[in-house]
């Protein structure tokens, strides 16, 4: 499919240099205000223009703390492996940053973390990787 046929919010795309292929992730539920979310999906593509997918990168497991507003995934590669940080929500907390963690830039993405990393008492959006001076995240 073409870039113009993808129906995305928040597009992060990363660049695999070795493989010689783009990731494209991004919020993709229908309704990304009201109602359930389903996760998260990616496109791949060798171009920027034609793309394969989507396919599923992140689904919520059972009993995740969030089933909301699950919006603008970061995708980074650290020591051979992909993390996400992403928003999530949920009526029972304040939406917050999230860690999941995949071996492949395809997913499938587990939670690293039991919750957000973000404050609970906060309404949080889109965090993003900040290393450090020693390289550090």
């Amino acid at each position: 499919m073409r870039t113009s046929d993808i129906r995305i919010r928040d597009p992060f795309v990363v660049a695999d240099q070795q493989a010689k292929t783009y990731y494209l992730y991004g919020t993709t539920d229908e309704n990304v205000w009201t109602g359930p979310a389903s996760g998260f999906q990616v496109y791949q593509s060798g171009d920027l223009q034609e793309w394969e997918g989507p396919f599923q990168a992140f689904q919520p497991p059972f009993r995740f703390w969030a089933d909301q507003h699950f919006w603008a995934p970061e995708v980074y590669e650290w020591k051979n492996a992909y993390y996400i940080l992403a928003t999530f929500k949920s009526d029972k907390r304040c939406r917050g940053t999230q860690i999941l963690k995949a071996q492949s830039a395809l997913g499938p993405f587990k939670p690293l973390t039991e919750g957000p990393i973000t404050p609970k008492e906060w309404e949080c959006l889109d965090g993003t990787l900040f290393m450090d001076k020693k390289g550090i995240p």
